[in-house]
């Protein structure tokens, strides 16, 4: 039963009903109804394997009636269908937002990775909501390689860097 419920699912494909065929509105944008919801493939291969499988457990384990096996089999099939549909609609819609704007830069430490002197432009490197990102560099002092740098401006790509104060350094 599991492995034809994952064979349904990878060659019927997400969006599509029992025959197969695209199912028109079906959240391309978050929003749907009642009838792409409980029309999806997903949502009844999720319903019918929950189903299989409580049904099944508490029969072989004799842990309750077979009326009281029906119910919670149902209600357990209904609940992980509207679970699974739900949680893969909404990670399939949301985009992920780790775009570094120029003044998330701004007041940041990093480190010289390529010397700058007075008006030769060196390299830096900054971390910024967890991805280190390379700038290109120009400061009024030289910075050796290695050495602790605040940001002050950003112009493009490029920063205006100067020397970190000793509390901030990395």
């Amino acid at each position: 039963m599991a492995l034809g419920v994952v064979a349904i699912q990878v060659f019927a494909g997400h969006d599509t009903d029992a025959g197969g065929h695209e199912v028109h509105g079906a959240d391309h944008d978050g929003e749907a109804g009642l009838g792409t919801f409980f029309g999806s493939l997903r949502f009844w291969s999720f319903l019918l394997l929950a189903f299989g499988l409580v049904g099944t457990l508490l029969t072989v384990f004799q842990l309750a009636g077979p009326w009281v096996t029906l119910g919670l089999a149902l209600a357990s099939g209904a609940a992980s269908g509207v679970f699974a549909v739900s949680v893969l609609r909404r990670l399939l819609t949301r985009s992920a937002t780790s775009n570094v704007k120029s003044n998330d830069v701004v007041g940041k430490v990093g480190r010289v990775v390529v010397a700058l002197a007075a008006k030769r432009p060196g390299k830096v490197r900054v971390e910024i909501r967890g991805s280190v990102i390379d700038y290109n560099a120009r400061a009024d002092e030289p910075l050796e390689e290695g050495e602790s740098i605040i940001v002050e401006e950003v112009d493009g790509m490029e920063v205006r860097v100067s020397r970190a104060p000793k509390e901030l350094k990395e």
